[in-house]
């Protein structure tokens, strides 16, 4: 999949800009330091965001795998780092989703923290998916 076609068939710079709007004044960890948000970074304007972090599990093994400008931390120290909204980067985000709000976060000081995904796939482009697989 191209992933940089898929932000622009999405219109990726609106969401965040939306989000932005949305959330403005709240703190936002991101969970996902793959390509997938390396892509994003690269050829979208996230200044508008207050992203004070970035999650991901290969930080567990060392932070110097961080290739982004945020401040690293693993999923273990999301359990209770300081942050308004976790906003998922990955394309297929549903089992994560889940997994963080219903298992790492539960009885944790961030249990009910809102979880989003960063860029949601819109209507069209889901049509177009099943319209294509017909």
């Amino acid at each position: 999949m191209d992933i940089l076609k898929y932000f622009k068939e999405v219109n990726a710079q609106k969401q965040i800009n939306k989000l932005a709007k949305k959330y403005k004044n709240k703190k936002i960890a991101i969970y996902g330091a793959g390509l997938y948000f390396e892509i994003l970074e690269q050829n979208f304007d996230l200044s508008s965001l207050n992203i004070v972090a970035i999650c991901d599990k290969k930080f567990e093994s060392s932070k110097q795998n961080n290739t982004t400008k945020y401040h690293p931390i693993t999923p273990e120290e999301l359990k209770t780092f300081d942050y308004d909204i976790l906003a998922v980067a990955l394309y297929d985000d549903v089992w994560l989703l889940d997994y963080l709000e219903y298992k790492l976060l539960i009885n944790t000081p961030n249990e009910d923290k809102k979880i989003i995904s960063l860029i949601e796939p819109t209507i069209f482009f889901i049509l177009k998916l099943f319209l294509l697989e017909k």
